[in-house]
């Protein structure tokens, strides 16, 4: 995301004859109104000019500076702007041609042509001078005056930025992007990296750091909508857990995402993921494990942990997996969902999801289980049998904090992983 466009000199070839005052070029009176000139501004005015074509740059500023100090009037103002455009062509001063531009944007006689294209050198400047309020002020000024700068929202969001207004401008983003996305408009990835970095670089402890997260979740999911690659996914997931500081649980269950998504990628992440779940789901862990040497990132030979919980739950495994058909049975006969819950979970790991489902049911029939973390594992099995539509429709129940998560699986389910 570029912070403004550089206009730079040009300026005075933008605004071509256009900027020009009316009687240096055109005898005839115009319809509108007649312009408001002091006598000693065109004077000065005229003397500046001649000077500035001729080369003779110290006496154009000398001239200019004497029309500067005898304004009167907006048509004075703008005029003298106009000058200072003209020399600030000829000797490449971007000092001289701010001001220029300053005068010219005042002076409330800029035509609404010239005024997208003084607005947005006007913000060009305040923005490396970094004084982010004149620059966003400058670039409302531009959108409002119908410039079509393609740029000109991602600027306006770095100004909120450089002024800490972290909400607002990621209100501001998401808002654009939702309004492009309605048009059927391609909104590019760097406005969506760009975002997420502002979600990233809140410190901890700050006091928009909530509102930050959930709007930096909310850019996230439709960042990896509209460019679902396995690292940003990998990134969207990552910035959502270094946010939302998950209990492990969740933890486990963004790891069953980013497994789903193909989103995992360093050798640490398959064996965080199998250390989160060996001792449980002996079988999901080797299955992570074996993902991760698959994928040529983790070296069993070298990686100690790797092997001593392969050998572990390679142990396990049979024994395990012959207990669920019992699981089943007492589940059914308990008072409460939770055996319900760990059996369905446990099936899934084995890719039983057909056997999981029912019990998912049964546990959120049964209660005293926590119904948003059982339909979140129950869509996740839904999703992963090829159930998709009965997979949202679950997702779309969960609510609370888990519902960022669900919403997350939506995204996926409807924009499969490429590349």
């Amino acid at each position: 995301m570029r912070t403004v466009s550089t206009l730079a000199l040009g300026l005075a070839l933008a605004l071509g004859a256009a900027a020009q005052p009316a009687f240096a070029k055109d005898p005839k009176p115009a319809k509108a109104a007649p312009a408001n000139y002091s006598p000693k501004v065109v004077t000065a005015y005229k003397a500046a000019q001649d000077a500035a074509n001729k080369g003779d740059i110290p006496t154009a500023q000398a001239q200019a500076a004497a029309a500067e100090a005898a304004i009167q009037t907006d048509d004075d103002r703008y005029l003298v702007g106009n000058t200072y455009l003209l020399i600030a062509q000829k000797t490449k001063d971007t000092n001289i041609q701010n001001k220029a531009v300053d005068l010219m944007i005042a002076s409330g006689k800029a035509t609404p042509e010239q005024l997208p294209t003084l607005y947005l050198a006007q913000a060009q400047a305040a923005a490396a001078a970094k004084d982010y309020a004149k620059a966003l002020t400058a670039l409302q000024g531009a959108q409002k005056a119908g410039s079509t700068e393609p740029n000109l929202v991602p600027m306006m969001v770095e100004m909120q930025y450089g002024m800490g207004q972290r909400v607002v401008a990621l209100q501001t983003l998401l808002s654009t992007v939702d309004q492009m996305n309605a048009a059927g408009k391609p909104v590019p990835e760097e406005w969506y990296r760009r975002g997420m970095a502002f979600g990233y670089e809140i410190k901890a402890g700050a006091p928009d750091i909530a509102q930050v997260a959930a709007l930096t979740t909310s850019l996230s999911q439709k960042w990896v909508a509209a460019y679902p690659t396995t690292r940003n996914w990998h990134d969207a997931l990552a910035i959502y857990r270094e946010q939302t500081k998950p209990d492990a649980e969740t933890q486990t269950d963004i790891y069953r995402l980013l497994r789903a998504s193909n989103g995992l990628l360093g050798a640490g992440e398959f064996l965080e993921y199998a250390e989160n779940v060996y001792l449980r789901y002996p079988n999901e862990a080797q299955a992570v494990l074996d993902e991760g040497v698959k994928k040529g990132v983790l070296n069993m030979a070298s990686n100690k942990n790797a092997t001593e919980i392969s050998a572990l739950v390679k142990t396990k495994i049979p024994a395990d997996k012959a207990s669920l058909a019992a699981s089943e049975k007492s589940a059914a006969a308990a008072p409460t969902g939770r055996p319900a819950l760990n059996t369905a979970d446990a099936l899934v790991t084995y890719g039983e999801y057909a056997r999981a489902i029912p019990l998912y049911k049964t546990a959120l029939t049964k209660g005293g289980v926590d119904a948003n973390l059982v339909n979140v594992h129950l869509g996740q099995a839904q999703a992963l049998s090829g159930d998709t539509a009965g997979a949202k429709a679950t997702f779309a129940t969960v609510t609370g904090p888990k519902k960022a998560l669900a919403d997350f699986w939506v995204v996926h389910i409807d924009h499969p992983t490429v590349g």
